[in-house]
């Protein structure tokens, strides 16, 4: 019972300092010091890869440098750790978009909408 507690008390203190990090980047990110968050948001994983949101703010700091391969590859990997996230979704399919993949963009959009992500009509226009 003990070893259990330790563990689950290991595992937060991670966590904890993984989402410092993805702060760290998010401020970095209001400067526009894209690269730096990038490295804020990989510490952040590197210290607990389950962190889905670490992935996603990365996955948003490749879009602002328009590095849309890697943009897609975080944007999965968020999704794969928490598969209803929908803003995932619907970044991955702009991400996709960029890339001149309409058929993976509106896939994703329409994935991000059935989610309950609002607002993404003009973007489903685009694969009619």
């Amino acid at each position: 019972m003990a070893l259990g507690l330790v563990f689950l008390l290991a595992c937060g203190s991670k966590q904890e300092a993984s989402d410092k990090k993805v702060e760290e980047g998010r401020h970095l990110v209001e400067f526009a010091k894209h690269r730096e968050a990038i490295t804020k948001y990989t510490e952040a994983i590197a210290i607990y890869p389950e962190n889905f949101e670490a992935f996603y703010q990365r996955g948003n700091a490749y879009m602002n440098l328009r590095e849309y391969d890697e943009a897609i590859i975080d944007y999965s990997r968020a999704i794969a750790l928490h598969e209803n996230y929908a803003d995932a979704y619907a970044n991955r399919g702009l991400a996709k978009s960029y890339n001149k993949d309409k058929a993976g963009a509106c896939e994703d959009w329409k994935i991000a909408q059935g989610l309950g992500k609002p607002n993404l009509e003009d973007k489903l226009r685009y694969c009619d």
